[in-house]
């Protein structure tokens, strides 16, 4: 059942100062009288070192109702990570270098409006969310090409202009080698050649309508995995065509499969990632959780 809301509340507001452009003071001053206007009583705290959002949020579990999470996509994913087998329901204000999760939930971009929802005015509605090693997320996770991007986009850049901050790593690993990986499916196994492979419960890039897949579902408890493996540039660019065409499925370097749990391997080290996260190397294993995270959103989207 949803949790309900619509009763005087408690929230607890988790800021990560390392992401946008916007100052602490400003979000802070922009929360706060956004809460005093809905009669939201409201605390806050910045993070201070990875994984800080998600102790946190295990500290609001019995005396708040909502958690917000006021950051990038790796916040959220750190917040529902903290948020997990409580009551919470999870806010969200937008202020990192891509905002994916937002994005395709309909959070607004401007901060006010985005205030007013993950505080309160939003429709607490369920959302898949998957765990990857010791940590969940609720887009998506790669190897390979997509991770080597994560782990080389400079912290500094990204804070300065946002998502292009990611072309060059992009650029420099388009030459990358494949990897042999091994996937085992829900207990089937089979192995491809490899650039990237991703599991998508939101299968986004850049804008909402670019997905990465066929038919994914945030709502049907199952992961998407996309295995990619274009030859060269020109393949890599026939296939983004397709995604910008939205029939990525037609591009002859993808491969689709689809189940709760993966288990993923590979004949190398090879780089890993969650919701924009670097998080380590292959192996690895992801699994659909039982039960959905309840998050703030408008008119229930």
């Amino acid at each position: 059942m949803p949790p309900n809301v619509n009763t005087p509340k408690r929230a607890f507001a988790i800021i990560n100062p390392a992401t946008g452009q916007d100052s602490v003071r400003k979000l802070n001053d922009g929360l706060k009288k956004t809460a005093e206007r809905l009669g939201v009583t409201l605390e806050l705290q910045v993070t201070e070192h990875p994984e800080h959002a998600t102790e946190i949020a295990r500290r609001c579990h019995d005396e708040y109702d909502i958690v917000v999470a006021v950051g990038g996509d790796g916040t959220v994913s750190e917040v529902v990570t903290g948020a997990i087998g409580s009551d919470l329901v999870v806010g969200i204000v937008p202020v990192g270098s891509t905002n994916m999760v937002a994005k395709d939930l309909g959070i607004p971009r401007r901060l006010n409006a985005a205030m007013a929802v993950a505080l309160g005015e939003g429709v607490p509605t369920a959302f898949d969310v998957a765990r990857a090693g010791e940590t969940t997320f609720m887009h998506m996770a790669g190897a390979g090409y997509d991770a080597e991007i994560m782990r080389e986009a400079s912290g500094k850049w990204k804070r300065r202009i946002g998502w292009p901050a990611y072309l060059w790593p992009a650029i420099k690993h388009l030459r990358s080698s494949p990897f042999r990986v091994e996937l085992e499916v829900d207990g089937d196994s089979g192995s491809w050649d490899a650039r990237m492979v991703l599991c998508a419960i939101g299968g986004s890039i850049v804008h909402p309508r670019f997905t990465v897949g066929a038919g994914i579902d945030r709502h049907d408890g199952l992961i998407d995995i996309c295995i990619y493996n274009p030859p060269n540039a020109v393949g890599a660019a026939t296939s983004l065509g397709w995604i910008i065409l939205r029939k990525p499925e037609r591009s002859r370097w993808q491969h689709q499969l689809r189940g709760k749990t993966v288990v993923i391997r590979a004949d190398r080290p090879i780089a890993f990632e969650t919701d924009g996260n670097f998080q380590g190397e292959l192996p690895v294993v992801v699994e659909m959780l039982d039960e959905p995270t309840y998050i703030l959103t408008p008119h229930g989207r």
